[in-house]
């Protein structure tokens, strides 16, 4: 190929436009929006466990549909930072769909027990 020649020989990893140049903040917004939903939907309960820190098996019980949410947003995170860049690119998580996996799977477990907390702590309330 010529310089100045052809230029159809890129291939849609290698160009540069701006769906590409957005992924990474899509991306990033979802994960922000998947981090801040179950605190604004739950910060009440949050409230009610952080307050009542003690210490025991119990209060880390209470606690861990929360962790259960921030391990599947850390999982997510270097998926939303590689979003839209190339297989080849130094960002690029080599086992990008193990973390995808295990990111939605604790999130949505996270998810799910943090909303039985909320409906246990609503009948206490």
């Amino acid at each position: 190929m010529a310089l100045g020649g052809d230029t159809s020989a890129l291939t849609e990893s290698t160009r540069v436009g701006p769906r590409r140049i957005l992924a990474p903040a899509v991306a990033l917004a979802w994960v922000l929006a998947l981090t801040i939903l179950p605190i604004a939907l739950w910060h009440r309960v949050l409230d009610d466990i952080v307050a009542s820190s003690n210490w025991s098996f119990s209060y880390v019980a209470e606690l861990s549909p929360w962790f259960l949410l921030l391990a599947g947003v850390a999982f997510l995170f270097p998926v939303a930072i590689s979003a839209g860049s190339s297989p080849e690119s130094r960002l690029y998580p080599r086992a990008r769909r193990a973390y995808v996996g295990w990111g939605s799977v604790l999130y949505l477990l996270g998810f799910a027990l943090t909303l039985q907390t909320f409906e246990v702590w609503s009948f206490a309330h």
